[in-house]
């Protein structure tokens, strides 16, 4: 078991592994399609321990634990920043700092949505700040099937999403997309074929997202995660205390 999954479910059931049950719906039922469920908690007769079927308040508590997690893991992506909504647990806002390679400069707002059958259905991620890229359409839906062609249940968690979203900008990753994963074919063709071109446009998206309609906007309104300006006598304060003279 992995450390999210001990640090999710320990304070509960200590080191219980999940037993995954398919639904036992007919194949004509609407819910014939739903993702498995865990649907019960004890001991089988082979002795398997296994969770039952989590209710809302417990899905909450997971989702605040895992969230409250984040903060301990060395795995966190530097630059990453994240809150969840005024509204409801399951959606969640970021924002992401590059200070480095072709979207250098850039601050990078996004929402972060977590179906209600988490963890057994991936999270959907959208960015808020216009952004050409292989990987966003053109409504700022990100593809994941790259990094997560099949969501794996209590293996994959919301951190391995923050780590991609990091790397996706990196060169390195961006050598490896495929045509069939990129939901932008013409930012992924330009990259492919003319990388000034596609420089060019990384770095408008980069300096776009700097500017003061971008940064300072404040939508949608359950968004946590604001910039405000800073004056020159606060910008004075807080310039000391980084020196230390504060």
């Amino acid at each position: 078991m992995d450390y999210f999954t001990k640090s999710l479910f320990s304070p509960l059931f200590g080191s219980l592994q999940p037993k995954v049950t398919e639904s036992n719906e007919p194949a004509n039922s609407p819910n014939s399609n739903l993702s498995p469920t865990v649907t019960s908690f004890g001991i089988d007769d082979d002795n398997t321990e296994y969770f039952q079927r989590p209710s809302a308040c417990f899905k909450r508590y997971e989702l605040m634990m895992e969230f409250m997690n984040l903060r301990n893991s060395s795995q966190y992506p530097l630059g990453v920043y994240l809150i969840p909504c005024a509204d409801t647990l399951n959606v969640w806002y970021g924002i992401l700092f590059l200070h480095q390679g072709l979207y250098n400069s850039g601050i990078f707002k996004f929402r972060l949505s977590i179906p209600e059958n988490y963890p057994f259905g991936m999270p959907s991620v959208t960015f808020l700040t216009d952004i050409f890229h292989p990987l966003i359409d053109s409504q700022g839906a990100l593809r994941l099937s790259s990094a997560f062609p099949v969501w794996r249940p209590y293996q994959d968690y919301i951190i391995h999403l923050l780590c991609f979203i990091k790397n996706m900008f990196k060169k390195s990753t961006l050598d490896k997309l495929l045509d069939k994963h990129c939901a932008n074919k013409e930012a992924y063709r330009l990259y492919r074929q003319e990388m000034v071109v596609f420089k060019k446009l990384a770095q408008q998206c980069a300096q776009l997202s700097i500017t003061e309609s971008y940064l300072y906007d404040h939508f949608p309104d359950n968004n946590l995660i604001r910039f405000t300006p800073l004056g020159e006598q606060a910008f004075g304060k807080y310039k000391k205390r980084m020196k230390g003279k504060g």
